[in-house]
């Protein structure tokens, strides 16, 4: 029994330290995009507060999103998710020979990242339900709180992960073939999460102080230019 427990703590002891060396790397490869991202968003909160200009136009947006509704968010966070990666890759050159057409890359790409918008809108009405909205510095807490250590652990974050993972492998379950688990949540699941911390921690806490309608136009703003940046960096890294 003692032999059984010490070889548990053991085991246990290792995938801590794998995961937190995986993570270690998600954070150094996110970090320069990440602040990036988070000063462009900052900066955008600022327009909006303060330039008459800036917030019309996120007024606009906002007044569009409620118009619309779900399809706001649908449609939105699949042009910045869905159809800028491939813009932005007219300008790479030559794609992989093994990489899906483009067709299927957007049949992919196009209902996947409209329902994270999807899912995203109905999140932050659940939280303006549950707790009202943002007109303290507790409640902007809670919701933050709420959204990086439950909703992003949870759900957002694992169904991501095993999405991309089903469709890198061709659609199939490969890519879950021989993991328990614990390990799967430990060296897949936790260093996307601790990236996700890092980034989009400051850019929820922000998108928590404005007003309730602007959270999702900030949300697929924030996630267009997310992907803007990701993908030039990518595209830098693999050229050197």
């Amino acid at each position: 029994m003692n032999a059984k427990h010490h070889s548990f703590i053991h085991r246990t002891r290792e995938l801590f330290r794998l995961a937190w060396k995986e993570s270690l790397k998600s954070l150094r490869a996110n970090l320069i995009p990440g602040l990036i991202l988070q000063a462009v968003m900052a900066a955008m909160a600022a327009a909006y507060l303060w330039h008459p200009g800036a917030r019309h136009l996120f007024t606009e947006l906002a007044r569009i999103r409620s118009d619309w509704g779900l399809w706001f968010s649908f449609l939105g966070t699949s042009l910045a998710s869905a159809l800028l990666p491939e813009i932005l890759q007219r300008f790479r050159g030559a794609s992989p020979a093994n990489e899906p057409s483009l067709r299927g890359r957007l049949l992919f790409a196009i209902p996947f990242w409209g329902l994270i918008g999807v899912q995203v809108d109905l999140f932050y009405r659940l939280q303006l339900h549950l707790f009202g909205p943002s007109e303290s510095a507790s409640v902007i807490v809670t919701k933050v709180l709420v959204d990086a250590f439950l909703y992003c652990p949870l759900l957002a974050m694992p169904q991501a992960v095993c999405v991309f993972l089903w469709r890198d492998h061709g659609f199939t379950r490969r890519g879950f073939h021989g993991w328990t688990p614990g390990r799967f949540y430990a060296l897949r699941i936790f260093p996307v999460l601790m990236a996700n911390w890092m980034v989009w921690i400051p850019l929820v806490s922000i998108i928590y102080s404005l007003p309730p309608a602007l959270g999702i136009p900030f949300f697929i703003i924030a996630q267009a230019f997310w992907v803007m940046v990701f993908t030039t960096l990518s595209d830098r890294s693999q050229q050197s």
